[in-house]
């Protein structure tokens, strides 16, 4: 008798595994295909990351010549200010903004949430950040140097403020957490190639990149797209200085025409590959260095210039400085 009960009693406990374990990975296998919250984009990650969009209204920053601050833009394109910075990194969860509060002097750059309508600003973290901030799933991925340390990691915060955690991931699998979380470095591995891995998106079964000038002095290169395998290269334009694979499926770019002292703005399919030129505006040889897409708008600026935001469709160009100045008219 007692020997049938402990024959019972190790087929429960054998099926209780089984069932525990089909359940967890029955759960693994559904949270990979749940959609991801992410704070920003791709696109505006490889860019200046100055601009995001929470509910269909456009956040972004103005520099110290345009405003200096953060505004909102809502849907009927009314402007508003909700704080005095101006700062680096712009994510966009929820109810809520993050950004990176620059400290170049005291190495003590801090890590900012406030609801989206600037109420409730909160330090969630302080020290010698570098240049990067993703909020990713309910955690925040950034760069960080500790004290007493030459060494900069990864590390990952919940978006309270908790848990600060060194994490295994370089600066190239930061990335690949808003191109694709399941995706490691062997999946696409450019080594010895002619292709600047450092600045590339992944849309579909493609990756878009520049192809590394033969000349350093260039000031643009050429833009291509390859499969995730870097085979079957296509050329999609030349001239180019900085581009944004947006949410839309397709391809922002801008290019330099030098003898003309002249840049120009088109988007291109990333399904039928034609391309449409948007804008021409002269630009005394400056290079568009940013391009960031949200909310039906693209954000572009130069080194030495003001931002300038530009319909999708190519209409309603305007001066950063002219859309701040219309709060209160």
């Amino acid at each position: 008798m007692n020997k049938t009960n402990n024959k019972l009693k190790i087929k429960m406990v054998l099926l209780v595994v089984i069932v525990l374990s089909f359940s967890i990975g029955a759960f693994s296998l559904i949270k990979s295909y749940l959609p991801h919250e992410y704070g920003t984009t791709t696109g505006n990650y490889m860019n200046r990351q100055w601009i995001v969009e929470l509910d269909g209204e456009l956040y972004f920053f103005a520099g110290p010549n345009e405003g200096n601050g953060l505004y909102r833009m809502d849907k009927e394109e009314n402007i508003s200010k909700i704080a005095d910075e101006i700062e680096l990194c712009l994510n966009g969860v929820d109810e809520y903004i993050y950004f990176q509060k620059r400290n170049v002097i005291e190495n003590k750059d801090q890590i900012v949430k406030m609801r989206k309508d600037g109420s409730e600003r909160q330090v969630l973290f302080e020290g010698n950040i570098g240049s990067d901030l993703i909020v990713v799933d309910g955690k925040m991925y950034f760069s960080y140097t500790p004290e007493n340390s030459e060494s900069e990691n990864i590390y990952s915060l919940t978006t309270d403020g908790e848990h600060l955690k060194k994490t295994q991931l370089s600066r190239y699998a930061l990335l690949q957490l808003l191109l694709n979380p399941q995706m490691n470095k062997k999946d696409v591995d450019f080594t010895g190639t002619d292709y600047n891995s450092s600045v590339m998106q992944i849309r579909g079964e493609h990756i878009y990149l520049y192809q590394i000038p033969k000349e350093s002095s260039l000031e643009y290169d050429t833009l291509y797209r390859v499969k995730k395998n870097g085979k079957a290269a296509e050329f999609l334009a030349d001239r180019v200085t900085a581009f944004n694979v947006a949410e839309d499926n397709y391809l922002y770019y801008a290019q330099l025409n030098e003898e003309a002292g002249s840049i120009t703005i088109s988007k291109m399919s990333v399904e039928t590959l034609k391309s449409e030129q948007l804008l021409e505006m002269e630009t005394d040889g400056e290079k568009v260095l940013w391009l960031d897409v949200a909310a039906d708008k693209i954000y572009i600026a130069a080194q030495n210039t003001g931002g300038y935001f530009l319909d999708t469709d190519g209409t309603n160009l305007i001066e950063v400085s002219d859309l701040v100045k219309q709060i209160g008219n």
